[in-house]
C-alpha cells in the first residue's frame, strides 16, 4: 500500500456522494418527464386546433429544470456531504495511516483513539487490544529464547568439564559409566530448565509449582552442579553450617536462581577465595544468602544489576565474564513469582552478598 492511499478515502466518499446526487437528479428528471407526458397528453397548444407535442414539452421543461437544479443541487449536496463526513473521513485517514506505518519491529505502536469513543474508537480500541496481546506474545518468545540460551550454559559447562577431565588419562570402564551417568543427568536437567522457562514465559508466576523442600538440601544440590566450574576457576564453594529449614517453593525454579547466583559469584571471585551459601531464617522468613569475596557491586548499581542485559547497559565490572546480563534478571523474576525479594549488598570484609528472602 502506498503512503498516499489513505488520503483517497475522503475523496472517494465525496465522489460517491456526487455520483449519487447526479443519479437522483436523473431519476427525478425521468419521473418529472413521465408526469408531464401523462398530464399534458392530448392538450391543445395556444394555436387553435393544434395538439401539443408531449416529447418536445418534456424536453423543454426538464432541460429548464436541470439547468437550474443541477448546479445548485450538486453544489449543495457536496457541501452538505463534506460537512457531514469530513471529520469521520479525516479520522479514518489517520487510522489507516497509523496502521500502514506499523511493522514487526514497532509492535509498541497503537491506533489513535479520540475522547468521543464512538464506533470508530471502539474498533481502534479492539484492534489495539489485539496488538497488545501480540506484543506480549512476541516479548515472551524473545524472553524465553534469551533465558533458555543463558540457563543452558550451566549444564553444558558441567558436561564439557567432566568429559575434558575424563579424557586427560586412561580411565576404567566404571569411571566412564559414572561420567555418562553425570552427563545424562545434566541433559535431563536441561530439559527441565527449558520446560520451566517456557512455563514462566507463558504464565509468569502461574507457571510455578510449589512443594515443601529443605533449603539446605536444595543448596547442596546447587553446590554440586557448581563444583566443576569452581574447580576450573580455582574457587572454593561451601555451605555454611546450620539447621534444616523447610520452605514451600518451586524446586526447579529456585534451583535456577541458585545456579545463577553461584555462577555469578564464581565468575567474579579471585582464585583461592570462597563462595558461601548460608541458609537461615529471619523473623520466620526463610533466607538463602550467597556471598563471595570478589570486588563487590557499587552502591549505585546494586538495583540495576537485576535489569535484563544490565551488563551492556551499565558496564558493571562484575559482569565482565561470559553472558548477556540475564542471570540476575531471571533470578528476580522467579523470586518475585514466589512473592519473595532478592537484594544485593556488600559483605563486611568485601565482596557481594545476594540475599533471597521467601515468604513465611
Amino acid at each position: 500500500m502506498s503512503p498516499a492511499t489513505p488520503a483517497t478515502l475522503g475523496r472517494g466518499l465525496g465522489r460517491s456522494l456526487a455520483l449519487a446526487t447526479i443519479m437522483g437528479m436523473l431519476i427525478f428528471g425521468v419521473a418529472m418527464g413521465l408526469m408531464i407526458y401523462f398530464t399534458e397528453d392530448g392538450e391543445t397548444c395556444d394555436v387553435a386546433g393544434e395538439i401539443e407535442d408531449p416529447p418536445l414539452e418534456i424536453i423543454k421543461q426538464t432541460s429548464l429544470a436541470f439547468a437550474f437544479a443541477v448546479p445548485f443541487g450538486l453544489s449543495l449536496a457536496i457541501l452538505i456531504a463534506r460537512g457531514l463526513t469530513h471529520r469521520t473521513t479525516e479520522r479514518l485517514d489517520t487510522v489507516i495511516s497509523s496502521a500502514s506505518s506499523m511493522t514487526g519491529e514497532r509492535l509498541d505502536e497503537r491506533l489513535p483513539v479520540s475522547t468521543a469513543y464512538d464506533a470508530l474508537d471502539k474498533l481502534s480500541d479492539a484492534i489495539n487490544g489485539v496488538l497488545e496481546r501480540i506484543e506480549r506474545g512476541v516479548e515472551a518468545q524473545a524472553q524465553f529464547a534469551a533465558d533458555a540460551s543463558h540457563e543452558l550454559r550451566t549444564p553444558l559447562t558441567v558436561i564439557t568439564t567432566n568429559l575434558e577431565v575424563a579424557r586427560r588419562k586412561a580411565r576404567e570402564p566404571a569411571h566412564w559409566e559414572h561420567v555418562a551417568d553425570d552427563a545424562l543427568a545434566e541433559v535431563k536437567r536441561m530439559g527441565v530448565i527449558v520446560d520451566k522457562l517456557l512455563e514462566l514465559s507463558r504464565a509468569g508466576a502461574a507457571g510455578l509449582r510449589h512443594t515443601p523442600i529443605d533449603l539446605r538440601k536444595l543448596s547442596t544440590a546447587a553446590l554440586g552442579r557448581a563444583s566443576p566450574l569452581a574447580i576450573e576457576r580455582g574457587v572454593n564453594v561451601a555451605l555454611a553450617t546450620g539447621a534444616p529449614l523447610t520452605a514451600v517453593v518451586d524446586v526447579d525454579a529456585l534451583g535456577i536462581v541458585l545456579d545463577n547466583l553461584l555462577r555469578n559469584a564464581i565468575d567474579h571471585s579471585p582464585k583461592d577465595s570462597t563462595v558461601t551459601i548460608t541458609v537461615q531464617s529471619l523473623a520466620e522468613h526463610p533466607q538463602i544468602i550467597v556471598a563471595d569475596q570478589g570486588p563487590g557491586v557499587l552502591p549505585e548499581l546494586r538495583e540495576r544489576v537485576f535489569e535484563p542485559f544490565a551488563r551492556a547497559a551499565t558496564r558493571i565490572d562484575r559482569a565482565t565474564g561470559p553472558g548477556l546480563g540475564l542471570g540476575l534478571a531471571i533470578c528476580r523474576r522467579i523470586v518475585i513469582g514466589h512473592r519473595g525479594t532478592i537484594v544485593c549488598t556488600e559483605a563486611p570484609g568485601g565482596g557481594a552478598v545476594f540475599t533471597v528472602e521467601l515468604p513465611t
